[in-house]
């Protein structure tokens, strides 16, 4: 009878450890693991490198946490479903990092197609479900791969766009076909007279004596089981001729495969687009889109009235390199209003905005018609459009209508920054949709959102929004209008963050790192502007950008293999920038805090260099901002040696500088003026005997002048956030709500949508952009400070961060969302009377230090109930008037007394 009770019972206890297993097991499989990437793309085609793996994980249940990982690599789907994985099997590897995992297995091979998926584990027993399949495609891996020639025609047709065309008929059925396009400058594919893919401008822009950007494009159900015309119009670009490297490769039904080589597009015609600028516009003819430019057939002859026989050329010498940044699309469509007819037949209409794109036109007339477009950003008194500022670009488009009916048109070769696009000879008044404006950029995902209960703030971050969002083209150019749009580097060592918050750069970012390190020297200098078209060599030490591209893709996005890649040329720059120091102090300076307004200019009628704000301390101070960013990534590489070396580097150049530009006398930094000071600030030049006095300068300075800045480009984020994270919050966000100049409300207020270049108000043929992102980093400050969202560092990727709001009188509410590698995280709280309201959104796989307005902990409540009652809610700290809580993933609502 005993015997039969304890097996009762221990049959009980089987059970409900059993049930507790099962629920458990229940539970987690409520995870999901989702979005996989490749490189930072899904299911990408043709890439050329060893990619890196990410994935979110989704569940319902708060505190999600992975523990492990396995992931599996097949060479196909019937192994991966059956969990083979022969290309690589990681594993079970002990590690919460869901992002920048490399892949280590065997060597790839070009053209092949790999399948991969990924479980994980929140504890060491259970796993959770297999993911859904991803892949990715190898591009041409080796330069044996290339069966192809650059082609061209070298007799001449400067300007033209060249129409290469090849013929094929499929002699078996098709099982998978590609054609990898070079096409350079810019090029596009057309079979069968339809284009193939959305990208526009493509390829990407680059130093063409280095790298060579290809495109891998999928033309399978493009191809026909007949004659096709395969076309590739080529226009001159960034390179100033027309240059073509083709190979389509068609693997049959048979397992057999074909290439086609560029000899087979041999065949060159000018056709319609009679000239393409990317200053100066495009020029199209309609009566010569002919028929025998597309349709199948190929010329007799080498070559006759209408077509020549393509050349040999031996140039770009540059490495041929898998397009994996995001493409240039049309990403938006406007309609435009009627602005003014400043004169019978001429229109200018308004897209409402600056921007960047083209107009498309809609029209019916005569042939031989000629419609005339001309973009600008501002318009004279009398309405039409006013193209000064623009210098040496022409920005005018033009199109010739061939008068067999309604005809539609837009340019493919050139892009304008413009806000007013003035139309002459329309055969009639052009109806609203007879011009169409089309939003042209790098299609990089908007990742960022800010919403709060002050109106001016939601416009100055609309406005810096607007502009990031104008000047991405394959390059982050300083404007998109003028004769220039380059990628300045000092501009972007104070951008890359707002930018970062606002879109998703973590394939554009990497792409643009190489572009600076082609221009690197064996003397380890960089240029101004990378690629190297303008500026100087070499770089102004400012352009720290070069260093904070990495650390930031390795912050936001894991991407640890970037540091790697780039760190010798890293250390070369900031060894370059060491050889010229004297005594530590840097010896030369270009641009320094570019821009101040105008009364703080050393020549008010000249360029933008501060009158204040010495050269040589901004060179000097970036060179120890250099030095210590370069020992933070040499720890993360594991070079020990190094992060010694430049950690001692940046501590004789914290020396230096305060021996040169200390003023005791005055307790601040050179002239005592906001930018000096706030720049020791921010870099932690100022020691703790030093810093308060500096401090307090600050401020005074600033109220001195009814809360203005007089910072440029460089030293006004450092301003900002100095003065915030210093307990002057206020302080900050009265410069930042200014009205009157100089201030982002100024602008606003005289009716920009974009930000100016100057803190002024100016046309004519100067520096007078009105669509310069350089002055936009206090779009970071709305993100840092005002949501409080915080990556660490020493937890990239957001497996750990902070959400930090410092709360500002005037707001009684904000919020807003940052989309990471892991996931969405929401801020939103509201303030009424002495009760603060707080709604946060952990991602999986992340925890956040979260500061919450709060008289104490016991005052801090989620959802009604005691944070001490809540498994996923730690209590760290009680400083300075925030309760601090380390959070789990999941949704919360907290509620305090304030």
């Amino acid at each position: 009878m005993k015997t039969k009770k304890s097996c009762f019972v221990l049959s009980l206890l089987l059970l409900a450890l059993n049930l507790c297993g099962l629920e458990g097991k229940e539970k987690f499989q409520q995870v999901k693991v989702t979005d996989l990437k490749s490189e930072y793309q899904t299911d990408p085609t043709g890439i050329d490198l060893a990619p890196q793996f990410s994935w979110r994980l989704e569940s319902d249940q708060r505190g999600i946490l992975q523990t492990s990982y396995r992931i599996i690599v097949s060479s196909s789907l019937e192994k991966l479903h059956s969990n083979h994985g022969d290309i690589w099997d990681s594993g079970q590897v002990n590690s919460a990092a869901s992002v920048g995992i490399s892949f280590n297995g065997g060597n790839l091979v070009s053209r092949k197609r790999y399948y991969w998926k990924v479980k994980v584990w929140q504890d060491t027993y259970t796993p959770s479900a297999w993911s859904e399949p991803a892949s990715f495609e190898m591009g041409l891996l080796d330069k044996e791969d290339w069966k192809s020639n650059w082609i061209g025609y070298a007799p001449g047709m400067p300007g033209r766009v060249l129409y290469f065309k090849g013929t094929f008929v499929p002699p078996k059925p098709i099982k998978q076909a590609r054609a990898y396009i070079a096409g350079v400058g810019y090029s596009e594919l057309f079979i069968n007279r339809k284009k193939v893919g959305d990208h526009v401008l493509d390829p990407a822009q680059s130093n063409y004596s280095k790298r060579v950007y290809y495109v891998t494009y999928d033309i399978t159900d493009h191809l026909l089981p007949q004659l096709n015309s395969i076309v590739i119009p080529v226009a001159p670009g960034w390179l100033g001729t027309a240059r073509l490297r083709a190979q389509v490769e068609i693997d049959y039904q048979d397992n057999s495969t074909e290439i086609l080589t560029s000899d087979r597009f041999r065949s060159v015609t000018t056709g319609p687009i009679m000239y393409a600028s990317i200053y100066d516009g495009e020029q199209y003819d309609a009566r010569l889109d002919i028929s025998p430019i597309h349709e199948p057939g190929i010329p007799q002859g080498l070559m006759n009235a209408h077509w020549a026989w393509a050349h040999n050329t031996d140039d770009p010498v540059g490495e041929m390199v898998a397009q994996k940044i995001d493409p240039i699309r049309i990403v938006e469509q406007i309609t435009p209003t009627l602005f003014k007819e400043p004169s019978p037949g001429v229109y200018v209409f308004d897209a409402g905005r600056n921007l960047a794109g083209w107009a498309a036109i809609k029209v019916k007339g005569e042939a031989g018609t000629k419609i005339i477009l001309r973009f600008a950003e501002t318009v004279y008194d009398n309405g039409f459009v006013n193209q000064e500022n623009l210098r040496n670009a022409k920005a005018e488009d033009s199109y010739i209508l061939c008068g067999t009916g309604e005809e539609t048109w837009e340019p493919s070769f050139t892009y304008h920054g413009f806000r007013f696009v003035q139309v002459e000879g329309f055969p009639y008044p052009p109806k609203p949709e007879d011009v169409i404006i089309k939003v042209v950029r790098s299609d990089v995902k908007r990742t960022g959102s800010f919403h709060c209960s002050n109106p001016l703030l939601n416009d100055i971050h609309r406005m810096v929004v607007n502009t990031e969002a104008a000047n991405l083209h394959s390059v982050p150019t300083d404007c998109p209008q003028r004769d220039e749009r380059m990628g300045w580097l000092n501009d972007l060592t104070v951008r890359i963050e707002q930018a970062i918050y606002n879109f998703d750069f973590s394939r554009f970012y990497p792409k643009f790192m190489d572009d600076v390190h082609d221009t690197q020297d064996k003397k380890g200098t960089i240029t101004c502007v990378a690629p190297f078209l303008f500026g100087a060599r070499p770089a102004d030490p400012v352009s720290a950008s070069y260093l904070l591209l990495a650390q930031k893709c390795y912050e936001f996005y894991g991407n640890k293999r970037i540091i790697s890649d780039h760190f010798e040329g890293m250390k070369a720059w900031v060894d370059y920038l060491y050889s010229r120091t004297s005594n530590g102090i840097v010896d030369y300076s270009y641009y320094g805090d570019w821009c101040p307004p105008r009364d703080f200019l050393m020549d008010a009628n000249g360029s933008g260099v501060s009158r204040d704000t010495p050269g040589q301390l901004m060179s000097t101070g970036y060179l120890y901002y250099c030095a210590l960013l370069l020992a933070e990534m040499a720890e993360v590489i594991d070079r020990e040696n190094d992060a010694i070396h430049y950690k001692r580097l940046s501590q004789e150049i914290y020396t230096a500088f305060n021996r040169e530009y200390w003023n005791e006398e005055a307790g601040g930094y050179a002239s005592n003026n906001q930018a000096s000071n706030s720049f020791a600030l921010y870099l932690g030049l100022a020691d703790e005997n030093k810093a308060p006095r500096v401090l307090s300068n600050l401020v005074n300075d600033v109220k001195k002048r009814d809360y203005h800045l007089t910072t440029g480009n460089l030293c006004t984020k450092y301003l900002l956030e100095v003065l915030t994270e210093n307990g002057y919050a206020e302080v900050a966000y009265k410069i930042v709500t200014q009205t009157t100049y100089p201030s982002w409300g100024f602008m606003l207020a005289n009716g920009a949508t974009t930000l100016w270049e100057r803190w002024e108000y100016l046309t004519g043929d100067a520096m007078n952009s009105h669509n310069h992102p350089m002055m936009g980093s206090v779009g970071s400050w709305f993100y840092k400070y005002v949501l409080g969202i915080v990556p660490n560092t020493s937890y990239p990727g957001f497996e750990q961060f902070t959400i930090k709001p410092y709360l500002m009188k005037e707001l009684t509410f904000a919020e807003g969302e940052l989309d990471t590698v892991k996931g969405p995280i929401r801020v939103s709280y509201r303030k009424q009377c002495n009760r603060f309201v707080m709604e946060v959104t952990i991602p999986a796989n992340s925890t956040a230090l979260l500061y919450i307005p709060a008289r104490n902990a016991k005052s801090v409540t989620e959802n009604g109930k005691s944070i001490s009652s809540i498994n996923e809610i730690s209590l760290m700290a009680e400083e300075n008037g925030n309760v601090v809580l380390k959070v789990g993933s999941g949704d919360y609502q907290f509620n305090s007394k304030i």
